[in-house]
């Protein structure tokens, strides 16, 4: 195939993930992800033990990616989960999120319509976790053009703010990547992101560029370092003890038993995108 065709091809599978239902779509090439900071870095970082931590099921250390044999780009969606529909991000009854679940069928959508109109391309529909299969998901959506990582060290997009899901899957063809954008959303931002946290995670760097290869400070987590995921874990632990066991009706799955509603506050107080 030739270069412009696989652009087309690019093209016509980011349409039809939006036609499908996923708020965003781009491409990210996969020579461009092995450079991505989360793919240098983690398997650079000492182990943490956190709440829900993922066994490892691909015979790999710990944060080295699963680059499955022929497969060369990745298709990265979004799908938006506004203030208005927190229901969506919700563990009800211990069972997946509405929102994931709503991924999961529009990447199978996807992945139908590519067996169906082109032969000779393969997809892999990706695993959330690395620890199963799958990529870092917030830097292949920078690569693939979606959006930029926030000081709140979260995703942010131009249309949603950090307010998305994202999911993935591999294509065997060589498609060049839709990203990154050239644009800085927290630039003179008072950061409400962090200030509301209710454990301070940010408040004090505990990563240096230093300890990494080939990662500027801006790149690290929370664009300077100070991210802390085990003070972050606090509050998960706290909101899964919460349970907010109220009997809710739900729209989409009915009565509830259970709800377990994780902490938000760095997503929804981001100034981006607030009110879509």
């Amino acid at each position: 195939m030739l270069k412009k065709d696989l652009r087309t091809i690019g093209s016509d599978l980011i349409h039809m993930a939006i036609e499908f239902g996923a708020s965003s779509a781009g491409i990210a090439n996969i020579k461009d992800l092995k450079g991505a900071p989360s793919f240098v870095m983690m398997p650079e970082r000492p182990h943490i033990d956190r709440v829900g931590a993922i066994p490892y099921e691909t015979g790999l250390p710990e944060g080295v990616v699963a680059w499955e044999e022929g497969m060369k780009s990745v298709l990265v969606i979004t799908y938006a989960h506004s203030e208005k529909e927190k229901h969506l991000d919700w563990w009800i009854d211990e069972k997946n999120p509405l929102g994931n679940k709503k991924l999961m069928e529009i990447n199978k959508r996807v992945y139908d319509y590519i067996n169906s109109t082109y032969k000779g391309v393969m997809a892999k529909p990706l695993n959330y976790y690395v620890e199963k299969g799958g990529v870092w998901l917030k830097d292949s959506a920078v690569i693939a053009g979606l959006g930029v990582i926030g000081k709140n060290n979260l995703l942010v997009t131009p249309q949603y703010g950090p307010r998305v899901r994202l999911r993935a899957m591999f294509l065997n063809i060589d498609i060049p990547s839709t990203g990154p954008l050239n644009w800085d959303p927290c630039e003179n931002c008072a950061m409400p992101c962090r200030t509301s946290c209710p454990q301070n995670v940010f408040s004090e760097k505990i990563y240096s560029e230093k300890d990494y290869s080939n990662i500027s400070e801006n790149n690290l987590p929370g664009r300077d370092g100070t991210y802390n995921l085990k003070t972050c874990d606090i509050q998960m632990q706290k909101d899964e003890e919460a349970d907010n066991a109220s009997k809710l009706e739900i729209e989409g799955y009915g009565r509830a038993e259970s709800i377990i509603d994780y902490c938000r506050n760095c997503e929804l107080n981001c100034l981006v995108g607030r009110g879509f």
